[in-house]
C-alpha cells in the first residue's frame, strides 16, 4: 500500500475512533472497540501485501509508517488514552519482535 493510501486510510481510522470516543460507553469498551478497528486496519495492510515481491519487507515498511502515524506526541486527550497510545505500543511491540537482526 502506498504511503499516501496508508495516510488516508489512517485518517479514516482516526475518524472512526473519534466516533467511538464520543459515545457514552466505558473507557474499557472504547479501548476494545478502537483496538479491534486497529487490528482490522493492520489486517488490511497485510492483505494488500499478499501478492508481490518482498511481502514481509513491504509489510514491515507499512508497519513503520503506521508507527510514525501513531506516534503519541500530542495525544493527551481521551482519544490518545483509549486508542492512539495503546495502538502505538501495539505496533511498536510488533516491530520490536520482528526487527531483523
Amino acid at each position: 500500500m502506498a504511503v499516501s493510501r496508508i495516510v488516508r486510510a489512517y485518517s479514516e481510522l482516526v475518524n472512526q475512533w473519534q466516533l467511538i470516543v464520543e459515545r457514552p460507553i466505558s473507557k474499557e469498551a472504547k479501548h476494545e472497540e478502537c483496538m479491534s478497528l486497529l487490528r482490522e486496519f493492520i489486517d488490511g495492510l497485510a492483505w494488500t501485501r499478499i501478492r508481490g515481491l518482498d511481502r514481509p519487507l513491504r509489510f514491515y515498511a507499512d508497519m513503520l509508517v503506521l508507527e510514525g502515524l501513531l506516534r503519541p506526541t500530542f495525544a493527551t486527550d481521551e482519544l490518545g488514552e483509549v486508542a492512539i497510545r495503546p495502538g502505538y505500543f501495539l505496533v511498536k511491540d510488533w516491530l520490536d519482535e520482528h526487527r531483523r537482526r
